[in-house]
């Protein structure tokens, strides 16, 4: 077509073709099978009757037909699945898999079968490895030691800030810097939560007999 193009002239009011003539009725009404097919609109046309597929074939060819046709029904033990041909592992990976590889090959597909055994080999390690990491994390940010001398865990001490002009903020506003700026001084070099320990809070003396 190309350039040779011309968009042809409507003549009609169908929405499903360019020149507006409705497509033609299709002879088949039904889910009935034809010996022929006059449906346009269909790729199979007389293809789709057998007899008329086969029609033009020799006795030697019905024959490799018969047996093509029966390779098509698979074994009881098929499909054959071969771990090594599908999966290449590297030792490392071999390792840490084998626990769970021989609990779904042992337990989780004999019990659930192919789908689900599979599902649940995938998902439940990813579960536990993704729980582990959580619970490392809240360990660390809960109780590991948070002072001036170990800056670590997620509450560390702010780097101090270089202010050039620090004398004429300090003159115009006299006090922002101390409000505005972090100081770590005034709590002892601490975190700023030290102070706010109940710990070791000092009740006073106490009032037992004992």
């Amino acid at each position: 077509m190309g350039n040779q193009y011309v968009k042809p002239q409507r003549t009609g009011n169908s929405p499903y073709t360019r020149s507006g003539v409705p497509p033609p009725a299709l002879v088949k009404t039904g889910d009935k099978p034809l010996h022929r097919v006059n449906d346009r609109m269909s790729l199979e046309l007389h293809m789709a009757d057998e007899r008329v597929r086969a029609s033009g074939l020799s006795p030697a060819e019905r024959e490799w037909r018969k047996k093509w046709v029966h390779d098509q029904h698979l074994h009881a033990d098929e499909p054959v699945v071969v771990d090594a041909v599908h999966r290449q592992l590297n030792p490392i990976r071999t390792a840490y898999r084998l626990p769970w590889d021989k609990f779904y090959l042992h337990y989780l597909k004999p019990t659930f079968g192919v789908y689900y055994g599979t599902a649940v080999r995938v998902t439940v390690p990813k579960l536990l490895m993704a729980f582990v990491v959580i619970q490392t994390a809240y360990y660390y940010w809960k109780y590991e030691v948070k002072d001036w001398t170990h800056l670590r865990g997620l509450e560390s001490m702010p780097q101090k800030e270089i202010i050039v002009n620090a004398p004429a903020i300090e003159a115009k506003f006299p006090g922002l810097m101390d409000k505005g700026l972090a100081n770590p001084s005034k709590d002892d070099y601490y975190t700023p939560t030290f102070n706010k320990r109940t710990a070791y809070l000092d009740i006073g003396e106490t009032k037992r007999p004992w």
